[in-house]
């Protein structure tokens, strides 16, 4: 459950409806982040731009990239 109540697609700018509809194709679903960095699109572009600089550096590879997600999940106490 969200602590914060994140953007909903009926209120969301273009931008962001955007990125929320790309997740729904890619996961089934809209990740929590995305709603609630949907809340400022222009942190939501910058966390976008980061990811894929992350990616695009070839620096960390998929499967590293995954377990780093589950280690910040479980130190943060949100399951992944």
């Amino acid at each position: 459950m969200l602590r914060i109540k994140g953007a909903s697609k009926e209120t969301a700018p273009k931008e962001v409806l955007d990125v929320f509809t790309a997740q729904e194709k890619q996961y089934g679903t809209i990740l929590n982040t995305a709603k609630v960095y949907g809340l400022r699109p222009t942190i939501q572009q910058g966390v976008q731009a980061l990811q894929a600089g992350i990616v695009a550096s070839g620096l960390i590879g998929a499967e590293l990239r995954h377990l780093l997600c589950m280690k910040a999940a479980s130190i943060n106490g949100c399951p992944y």
